[in-house]
């Protein structure tokens, strides 16, 4: 199943749909790195700056977006301008602090050698519409370590059966036995 149909009922903060259950689990639970690593989905508005994104949607300080994320990828393409590249509907977005190796340097955001990459980097957007989007986002190493409660406050989207896959014999109780989306909070 791709992505763009993962994610096929609305929600938002506020009022989740009677078919939408929210499931609590506990904060520290092994498994929780590696299903952000994989992905969860959130409801959000499209024409979001990156950075508006991180710091609104997210909850992440401006300070903490500016510093400690490092390495940013909108559908695979390398960001450096968080505030010209524009989220919308369906997109996917990778957060990471720095990535180790020559690689992993030329990929992070204000690097003397991004320039070698500049044919596949994120573009600045112009004018996106505003409206509802389904986010697939997906939080890598300390970033996920130091910014995934934060996100997981607020609630994300999962299929119930890949929080049982990642988090095993420690998934909370209460996930759907038919399986479906489930909204997750800590």
């Amino acid at each position: 199943m791709s992505k763009k149909t993962q994610f096929n009922i609305h929600y938002t903060r506020t009022a989740v749909p009677d078919n939408l259950k929210t499931v609590t689990m506990q904060k520290g639970i092994p498994g929780t790195i590696t299903l952000l690593q994989k992905g969860v989905f959130i409801h959000t508005t499209s024409g979001l700056s990156v950075r508006e994104f991180m710091v609104d949607e997210i909850g992440l300080s401006p300070e903490y977006a500016e510093t400690r994320v490092r390495a940013i990828f909108v559908n695979g393409s390398p960001v450096d301008d968080i505030d010209g590249v524009k989220i919308k509907d369906g997109d996917e977005i990778s957060l990471s602090g720095a990535l180790p190796g020559i690689s992993g340097i030329a990929m992070c955001r204000d690097t003397p050698i991004g320039a070698f990459r500049s044919d596949i980097s994120a573009k600045a957007s112009g004018v996106v519409n505003s409206g509802e989007a389904k986010i697939h986002l997906k939080l890598f190493n300390l970033i996920a370590q130091e910014a995934g409660p934060t996100l997981l406050k607020k609630g994300v989207v999962v299929e119930a059966s890949q929080v049982q896959k990642y988090l095993k014999e420690n998934a909370p109780n209460g996930l759907p036995p038919e399986g479906g989306l489930v909204l997750l909070k800590i």
